[in-house]
């Protein structure tokens, strides 16, 4: 690898971590047959990275749940086989079974927000995710279930309200913004056992360009956003 990328711990539990992505850094490893990038000799995948800081500690860290390759922010990362098996069951069953996950994204849109009412489901090809309005142009959602692409195309093909930079889905492009999307893993919930802990994830300075207008010097959002993020949905 002729570039070094440093993934940042944003928590650090028992049977987790909580990772902050950056954008070009693949959860899972893509076909080397298509990918081809000049910085990098391999691509950067996730586990790999942190498994290189963390040496044989995170011998059997496994990504619970993935991004995008262009959308940032946080990754829960089981640290052993029993938590991401009870993540999963989570997720592929919900309600109380396994360790409960809750996922939410700030999303900066094409267009404006005006004619939604302030809370929605969007439910579509067995694809379900709830949104709550946070500002003229700025969306959170919660992910109900985890399909490809879900938000993006969502609010792109349903809402008709594309994130920006998304060139795949329609969205505007945004100059110096590389490949970077406007979808940012904001909040992570996590409960084990009677153990609940939100994690409210920053965007590191060398993404903020996309986010300048939404966040503070170290990349919290503003208290507007954070509110919508934090509060309870039911």
């Amino acid at each position: 690898m002729s570039r070094k990328l440093s993934i940042n711990l944003v928590y650090e539990a028992k049977n987790y971590v909580i990772a902050n992505k950056p954008p070009g850094v693949f959860c899972q490893p893509p076909d080397r047959n298509v990918w081809y990038n000049a910085q990098y000799k391999e691509p950067p995948i996730l586990l790999e990275l942190l498994k290189s800081q963390a040496s044989t500690r995170a011998a059997e860290w496994r990504p619970v749940h993935r991004l995008d390759t262009n959308v940032t922010g946080g990754v829960l990362v089981a640290k052993n086989k029993n938590a991401a098996a009870m993540f999963s069951r989570h997720l592929k069953k919900g309600g109380n079974h396994g360790y409960k996950l809750t996922r939410r994204y700030v999303a900066l849109v094409e267009g404006n927000t005006a004619e939604l009412p302030d809370t929605g489901v969007i439910s579509e090809n067995g694809r379900l995710s709830k949104f709550k309005k946070a500002g003229l142009h700025v969306l959170v959602l919660q992910l109900c279930t985890g399909k490809k692409h879900q938000i993006r195309q969502q609010l792109s093909q349903c809402l008709k309200l594309p994130i920006l930079n998304d060139l795949k889905y329609g969205g505007r492009q945004i100059t110096g913004a590389g490949r970077q999307i406007a979808l940012h893993s904001a909040l992570i919930q996590a409960q084990v056992g009677v153990q609940e802990q939100i994690h409210l994830v920053p965007v590191m300075e060398k993404w903020r360009n996309l986010w300048s207008t939404y966040v503070d010097e170290e990349g919290h959002f503003c208290p507007q956003i954070r509110r919508v993020l934090t509060e309870n949905w039911g």
